[in-house]
């Protein structure tokens, strides 16, 4: 029996699955055209922001009428352009730092990587070493202006989930904190300001720790944080009375977490902790936010086309730390989309 006309789905309904492909790169044209930027404020004409993009006039023309209905832009009657709130997020001065997130995932690895969803779901292996035959990290060492991009959106990330974090986690229990895939420092940065007994050490691959002491010596921290680089598969800086982990285990599969886990246990001071700073997968609840529900099983499809990683569930994060001599301290939830937790481990 075929379904009525009021059961069917609406276009509202439909378009973001069947086109959201080309939503993204409406908003991404809107974004890297420097568009919002060029906005700000005020409304434009096509013509005002054509002599600033230096775009073709009919084809961007398009592309801001395209924008109205895709709730990035309005129109009034005398045809100029303006931001909605949604648009407003890809202004180089927006707290939610859209442009950075967009920069990464309108890369074409990145874009093309996504294309081969369906065949890395048949195979069990990662779509961009599909697409490309290596995985993401060894390509960032084979293009460094791509890792560039990676690290910027990384530390736009940490920007929105900083100040959630701050107020979630109780740091004051701490002396000395190590965060381990530290990139440029904007996390931990944050986490100083707000701490200011605690100090901290910054953590990662040569090209990852690159500009953090810019950012520490711009936020007067160069004194109270070092800057260390290494593989966190080798070793962590050790005696630290907590290692935190912010996105970083949900990029690699369950061995290379243990190791991970294990380096840290191993470095932690006694009665120290580990804080894995994460989405949690719900286990068949339907009572958390649908957007931040479906944001972090997007998430988890992201982490299995261009990583070996995975989002987790409070079960199997359980299991990972249990198999690297750890166990679960508390499950904190934070004032953060995509339903983020402070993850806390402890060793048995």
């Amino acid at each position: 029996m075929s379904p009525s006309h009021s059961d069917r789905p609406t276009s509202a309904d439909y378009l973001p699955i069947m086109f959201g492909f080309a939503l993204f790169q409406i908003g991404g044209a809107v974004s890297r055209l420097g568009i919002p930027d060029a906005l700000g404020d005020s409304a434009k004409t096509a013509a005002e922001l054509t002599a600033h993009t230096g775009a073709d006039p009919d084809f961007l023309h398009r592309l801001l009428r395209a924008a109205v209905p895709a709730g990035l832009l309005t129109q009034d009657g005398l045809g100029r352009f303006a931001l909605t709130p949604l648009g407003g997020m890809y202004r180089s001065d927006s707290p939610l730092h859209g442009a950075p997130l967009d920069a990464m995932h309108g890369a074409p690895e990145i874009w093309q990587a996504w294309g081969a969803l369906e065949q890395c779901v048949r195979t069990g292996r990662p779509a961009f070493d599909l697409t490309h035959g290596y995985g993401l990290f060894e390509h960032m060492t084979r293009a460094p202006e791509h890792a560039e991009v990676f690290h910027a959106a990384m530390a736009a990330g940490s920007a929105v989930q900083v100040p959630a974090i701050v107020e979630g986690v109780d740091f004051t229990r701490f002396r000395q904190v190590t965060d381990v895939g530290g990139g440029n420092g904007t996390h931990l940065a944050g986490i100083l300001r707000a701490n200011p007994e605690v100090r901290g050490t910054v953590f990662d691959t040569p090209d990852g720790v690159l500009d953090a002491p810019r950012v520490l010596k711009e936020a007067a921290l160069e004194d109270r944080c070092d800057v260390v680089s290494g593989s966190f598969f080798d070793a962590v800086p050790a005696g630290a009375d907590a290692y935190l982990l912010k996105n970083i285990l949900h990029d690699w599969d369950d061995d290379s977490c243990r190791r991970i886990l294990g380096n840290c246990r191993e470095g932690l001071a006694p009665g120290g902790r580990i804080i894995v700073f994460s989405s949690v997968l719900a286990e068949g609840r339907h009572d958390e936010d649908p957007g931040d529900a479906l944001g972090a099983a997007l998430m988890d499809i992201e982490m299995m086309t261009v990583t070996t990683g995975r989002e987790r569930t409070r079960r199997e994060f359980e299991e990972l730390f249990a198999s690297a001599g750890l166990k679960l301290a508390g499950l904190t939830p934070l004032k953060c989309p995509f339903l983020y937790y402070a993850v806390e481990a402890v060793p048995v």
